[in-house]
């Protein structure tokens, strides 16, 4: 596997990048007979601590990695590997992306209901008529009583 092939790990799917994670800490284990650090991983997989932050915090809530806390340090070891099977392989679409396009469409039937209102010809007609005689016959307009008067 290159390390172009694991750089691009965001795009990737829940299930590939799990095996990348897993792989990671059983190579760190052999190398360094201990566990690996976050840190540890994002050094050898060329990865944020970020985005391995987040893929650690699934695969512990699912069994398949184990985390090891001792003090202020959080180390991981493999857990059961075989539940990286039932993982999707297929990306997944960010959440952001599906609430950006719902956004569009709602923004969408609301242009196309405030045209609709607006294109109701007969009153906007009525309207215009009206302000062409005021311009063409001031005097022809009634004038609006003053409350205060």
């Amino acid at each position: 596997m290159s390390l172009l092939y694991i750089t691009g790990m965001a795009s990737k799917s829940t299930y590939h990048a799990a095996h990348v994670f897993v792989a990671g800490v059983r190579v760190f284990e052999h190398l360094n007979r201990r566990p690996p650090t976050l840190k540890d991983l994002s050094e050898l997989l060329k990865m944020s601590e970020e985005e391995l932050s987040l893929l650690s915090r699934k695969l512990v809530d699912q069994g398949i990695v184990t985390e090891i806390i001792s003090g202020a340090e959080c180390r991981y070891g493999v857990g059961d590997f075989t539940k990286i099977e039932s993982l999707p392989k297929e990306g997944e679409t960010p959440r952001m992306v599906d609430e950006i396009s719902q956004f569009q469409s709602r923004q969408q039937s609301r242009l196309k209901e405030l045209e609709k209102s607006l294109s109701g010809g007969g009153e906007k007609q009525k309207v215009f008529s009206e302000l062409e005689k005021a311009l063409k016959d001031p005097s022809s307009l009634q004038k609006k009583k003053n409350p205060l008067d």
